[in-house]
């Protein structure tokens, strides 16, 4: 905020904003196109029908949200990043689905530190170590295709191909993948496994229900027993048709010419650059 509060001579509180008034200077805002539409929120939340989410630019406020070791130990970096530049306050971000918070992420991450972003990978031809830059206003944005069963909520419906049951998933949230986190660690630790449960845990968290059925045991059991191609199938539904922003990325090998189309890696660099 770069307002200041005092008082007149009679007691009314005045405002000024320094940053206009005094330096000559106004931090930008921008509106951000939301992949979802907003179609799959309750008609309760800010976000119901919202197409376009307005954010302000990424401050020196903000830089020390991305140096608080706090926040990095707790995972929380990038939620509280978005709360900080999102201008409404009324909802909370780990609320949104995945698509969407990654659209605001890049937005604010343009805002701050520019649209090049560079990154390293390997050629998928002939392993060479590629150092490469991306533009990130030229990403694409992936709108929502499918019609949720209902306006406003966050339920779509597939058919298995093996089982031929109906199922109704949902879109995952920030906040459904930090439940997911936990519960495998606390799988891991107390039932001192070796085997990650991310294709399970994935399906338990997405599906809303199975021929009717919600039960949240009886999901957990069929989606354990449930067949491998009913499994990918579903995921690959799922992963098709999830809104947010297309990452895919191609560039040049410079060493064997080879033309690699890759999804865009999001590493440290991404609000953390060297440069």
């Amino acid at each position: 905020m770069s307002e200041l509060f005092g008082k007149d001579m009679t007691g009314h509180v005045m405002k000024s904003n320094v940053m206009k008034d005094d330096f000559g200077w106004e931090i930008p805002y921008e509106s951000v196109p939301i992949p979802s539409k907003g179609v799959i929120y309750h008609p309760d939340s800010d976000l119901y029908c919202l197409e376009t989410v307005q954010i302000k630019a990424m401050t020196a406020k903000e830089e020390d949200i991305l140096a608080s070791r706090a926040l990095l130990k707790e995972g929380n970096v990038v939620t509280q990043l978005i709360k900080s530049c999102v201008v409404n306050k009324n909802f909370h971000p780990s609320d949104m689905i995945n698509g969407d918070r990654n659209a605001l992420m890049i937005s604010i991450r343009i805002t701050g530190y520019g649209p090049e972003y560079p990154y390293t990978v390997n050629c998928n031809n002939c392993g060479t170590k590629c150092d490469e830059k991306a533009d990130l206003t030229s990403l694409g944005i992936k709108r929502l295709q499918i019609e949720p069963i209902e306006l406003g909520k966050n339920e779509f419906e597939y058919t298995l191909p093996v089982t031929k049951k109906k199922v109704t998933f949902k879109f995952l949230t920030d906040r459904d993948d930090k439940d997911r986190e936990a519960a495998n660690r606390f799988m891991q630790k107390h039932l001192e496994t070796k085997v990650e449960n991310s294709i399970t845990s994935f399906l338990e968290y997405s599906i809303l229900s199975i021929d009717g059925i919600r039960d949240k045991n009886k999901i957990k059991h069929f989606v354990m027993h449930m067949p491998a191609f009913d499994s990918k199938s579903l995921r690959g539904f799922i992963s098709k048709n999830e809104p947010g922003m297309d990452m895919s990325h191609s560039f040049s090998c410079k060493s064997c010419g080879h033309e690699n189309v890759i999804g865009l890696p999001i590493t440290s660099e991404f609000f953390w650059p060297n440069t």
